[in-house]
């Protein structure tokens, strides 16, 4: 059986036994901070195995994609393992449990796959401390058939799972396939345990029974679930009778492919074999998680991504494959899976762009950190050591973008080690260098505002979209120092700050007392707010008049909206690869940040303001609804990737141009933006942009500030406004006459200078030394001075020294002669700067320096001249 017909028999046999099907999950996990990427099938399922969901089924189905990075670099090596994969599992959620379970599995291993009863084996959960030896398990395999001397008892490492360090865990049963004894060691009595290849873990049947916590204390769930998972290249290359993934239908085509290109042969070569194999999986999983929003960088999921690529890219250097070779096999990857996952051929302009780039971006430093690397490698072997120092390691992966992962694997390759401990030290001194930076920020207002969300009996019902102000009561309520108070209404018209948007601020008035709103935080799907007292006080259960800022929310509400007609606009104008990757809607400003893999053009932003200003102009209407999120999503509704939505959803909809997910405050028509105005366009990152915009009457006072400032520069020239562009053309005319004069003024006025200050100069060992104040205009004088004195004393040796604007500036000029006689301008430079309470340097015959203690120029040429005489004496 090919790998499709596996996908579709496994959707088959459990649509008959009562289960319903989901669609994967994004490699992107919604809402989990435990796991940077989806690397199980039951992620998205955790709040129904925690019960605070309720499922829509008690029987879901899946072929979820996952990563793991913890094999990485494992990956290669052997035939077995990988980084992307494919899971097919089957959950049950409180209804049938290890019974059930076993009994499916067994059922489709045998009846739909066909696998010979024989060669299955399975393993069940040992017990230890904290759970008991699973004993249900065992008797249900032996009901199924399965014989006593097959089912073998391991312990928690093997068979106790979790899909993270906290969260839902519970016992496992495994079932295994035996590839014989010429697969696996020399032990004949080798079973499931071993460590050599002879049986293969196909399948994962996890009961879910406990919750971890960060204590690691388990606690029963409310129900008994079960989650399992069957990897997809695992179940194919047993029944392809394969020995390894890499030989199946999934892999094939893509090793086809790298082998032709590169001229080679799978199976001529352990060197090459891996680069084969690196590649064949790894460009499965750029693909995969570009099509998924995530984007190579330092941090996070995008270092994950860098850290993937750049091996591929190594990879394929090693089999000598000319770049850019990368996007070739993404492509490849997209049209054997885009059946199965129709969003990789939505982007697939997207990842081809995003790979290219990022393998040009390393093409360019590959070579020289390579280079650096080997020197290396052959300096240590020469002296007969083997630990490579970590300051190369460090310095290949802060210049030349080598994760150390990979730079150890290449020193690993060469029968060396790598000082992982140095490597740590240096990057946690940069870590601590970029700390001292910033400020530790701790706030008992923040303690006090998680602690009344968690545990005040009220639910504050949010009625901001209807109502700017209303009669509610207070909740509950915590009084805090400096007359702050943080409190829970039980209805609110207040927005909370969600979604990339601020929170409203605002007031609230009770027959004792009146507060300032100062900000409204969301919570658990709840807010609480900061307030502070003005007069009298608030208490708990008082009846209370809340009122929002309605100016401020206007303002933001223009800002909102606008981010939506620039995300279209974009789109519309840059392709459809752009994506909302964050943004920030303040009342003053907006933030937008996007997808895309160069600088937006004047021309372009210019291009994107007039789109917006259409849309304003053509006064659209803005309608906010609420649907289920398959027919939003049917409708073209765009999502944010890291957002988790229900089943209903708020859709924001402008005219029948644009369509989003959002739960923020926004204006009724466009036309109340008034007008759009594009402040800055900047990179935050790789393949990523950011852009600030006003509106409304931000937009007015900065087309005011505008006409100022042409008025007040039309007034300083004596011109019209209207004719100031010829004006200034005119000046720049004039000043294009002008400038050789003054050129040959200068010239001429600095050359008094130099055959005045020539006379100055000392003889020492017969070269000529000249260290002193210079009174010039500017530091290129300085510099054009010091060139005329090196060559009139040549051989010679200058320092200078300039007082301008509250700053000395520092110069030596050195010929060569100077230099040979091992006095070097950077090395002085590197001395005297520390003088006048700066720093400095340069190359030895030419450094520059300064700093901003003035009164200190004397000292530093006296010590200067003796450094000059001590060196050269």
């Amino acid at each position: 059986m090919k790998s499709h017909e596996i996908r579709s028999s496994f959707r088959e046999f459990f649509l008959e036994n009562g289960h319903e099907s989901r669609s994967s999950a994004s490699l992107v996990p919604a809402n989990d901070p435990t796991v940077l990427l989806t690397t199980a099938g039951m992620q998205q399922f955790k709040p129904y195995f925690l019960g605070i969901q309720q499922p829509p089924h008690p029987r879901l189905i899946t072929c979820q994609k996952c990563f793991r990075t913890t094999d990485i670099d494992r990956v290669g090596k052997t035939a077995r393992h990988l980084t992307f994969f494919e899971m097919l599992g089957n959950f049950s959620f409180g209804d049938y449990f290890k019974e059930g379970a076993i009994d499916l599995a067994w059922r489709y291993s045998t009846g739909h796959l066909k696998m010979d009863t024989s060669r299955i084996w399975v393993s069940i959960f040992r017990g230890d401390d904290k759970v008991g030896a699973d004993e249900e398990a065992r008797a249900a395999w032996k009901a199924a058939g399965v014989a006593e001397n097959r089912i073998v008892a391991l312990p928690a490492e093997d068979n106790f799972w979790s899909a993270g360090p906290t969260g839902p865990c519970g016992p496992c049963t495994e079932l295994y396939y035996d590839l014989g004894l010429e697969a696996g060691c020399d032990d004949p009595d080798c079973k499931p345990g071993c460590d050599c290849d002879r049986f293969v873990e196909f399948w994962n049947l996890v009961f879910m029974q406990f919750n971890r916590d960060e204590a690691g204390v388990l606690t029963p769930l409310p129900k008994q679930n079960v989650d399992t998972g069957m990897g997809l290249e695992r179940i194919t290359a047993v029944m392809e009778g394969k020995l390894a993934v890499f030989e199946t239908d999934m892999f094939q085509p893509l090793i086809d492919h790298i082998c032709d290109t590169a001229g080679s042969r799978y199976g001529e070569g352990i060197k090459t074999d891996r680069a084969i194999r690196v590649l064949a999986d790894h460009s499965r999983a750029m693909t995969f998680l570009i099509g998924d929003g995530v984007f190579a960088g330092n941090e996070g999921r995008g270092y994950v991504l860098r850290r993937v690529m750049r091996r591929a890219i190594q990879a394929a250097s090693t089999l000598e494959i000319a770049t850019p070779f990368l996007s070739t096999l993404s492509d490849r990857v997209i049209e054997s899976m885009k059946g199965t996952y129709p969003e990789l051929e939505q982007h697939r302009g997207m990842i081809e762009e995003v790979v290219t780039q990022e393998e040009r971006r390393f093409g360019l430093t590959l070579e020289q950190g390579n280079a650096i690397l080997m020197q290396a490698i052959e300096e240590k072997r020469q002296i007969g050591g083997h630990l490579v120092e970590g300051d190369i390691a460090f310095r290949l992966h802060d210049t030349y973008g080598f994760p150390f992962d990979l730079t150890r694997e290449i020193i690993q390759d060469e029968g060396l080690d790598v000082d992982d401990e140095e490597f740590d030290r240096l990057m946690e001194e940069q870590r601590e260098r970029a700390r001292s930076s910033m400020k530790e920020v701790g706030s008992k207002e923040r303690e006090a505002l998680v602690e009344l969300g968690r545990n005040a009996k009220v639910h504050t019902e949010f009625v901001g979209y209807q109502k700017n102000e209303l009669h509610t009561s207070i909740g509950d309520l915590r009084e805090l120092e400096g007359g702050h108070v943080v409190l829970k209404l039980r209805e609110s018209p207040f927005y909370a700050e969600s979604g990339g948007q601020i929170s409203d601020t605002g007031w609230i008035h009770t027959d004792d007392g009146k507060a300032n709103v100062l900000k409204v935080y969301s919570l658990d799907g709840d807010q609480v707010i900061l307030a502070e007292i003005e007069e009298g006080r608030l208490e708990a259960g008082a009846r209370a008049k809340a009122m929002i800022n309605r100016v401020r929310r206007h303002a933001t509400a223009c800002n909102h909206t606008a981010t939506h007609l620039l995300h279209n606009a974009l789109r519309s104008l840059l392709g459809e690869q752009v994506r909302q990757a964050g943004s920030a809607v303040n009342p003053d400003k907006l933030r937008f940040d996007f997808t895309h893999t160069q600088a937006v053009s004047d021309e372009e932003l210019a291009r994107v303001e007039d789109i917006v200003n259409r849309k304003i102009i053509e006064n659209h209407q803005v309608k906010a609804f609420t649907t289920t999120i398959d027919y939003a999503k049917d409708m073209g509704a765009m999502a944010l990737f890291d957002e988790k939505y229900g089943e209903f959803v708020r859709v924001i909809e402008v005219g029948d141009f644009s369509r989003e997910l959002c739960g923020g405050t926004h204006v009724t028509s466009t036309a109340q933006i008034g007008c759009f105005k594009i402040v800055s366009e900047s990179s935050v990152g790789a393949n990523l942009r950011r852009i600030e915009a006003i509106t409304s009457r931000a937009a007015i006072e900065f087309f005011r500030g505008c006409d100022r400032l042409v008025d007040e520069l039309a007034g300083e020239l004596k011109t019209e406004p209207e004719r100031l562009q010829f004006t200034l053309a005119a000046l720049k005319d004039e000043l294009k006459e002008l400038r050789p004069l003054a050129k040959a003024a200068t010239a001429g006025k600095v050359a008094d200078i130099g055959r005045e200050m020539a006379l100055k100069a000392e003889d020492i060992g017969g070269l000529k030394v000249l260290a002193e104040q210079v009174d010039v205009s500017s530091p290129d004088e300085m510099m054009e001075l010091s060139d005329r004195l090196r060559e009139e004393l040549n051989p010679a040796a200058v320092f200078l020294a300039l007082v301008a604007d509250g700053r000395v500036t520092l110069l030596a000029n050195f010929s060569d002669a100077v230099v040979e006689k091992g006095a070097k301008a950077g090395d002085l430079i590197k001395e005297m700067a520390p003088l006048v309470g700066g720093k400095g340097g340069g190359r030895p015959t030419m450094a520059r320096g300064g700093g901003n203690e003035t009164g200190k120029v004397g000292d530093t040429l006296a010590a200067a001249r003796a450094w000059l005489a001590q060196k050269l004496s």
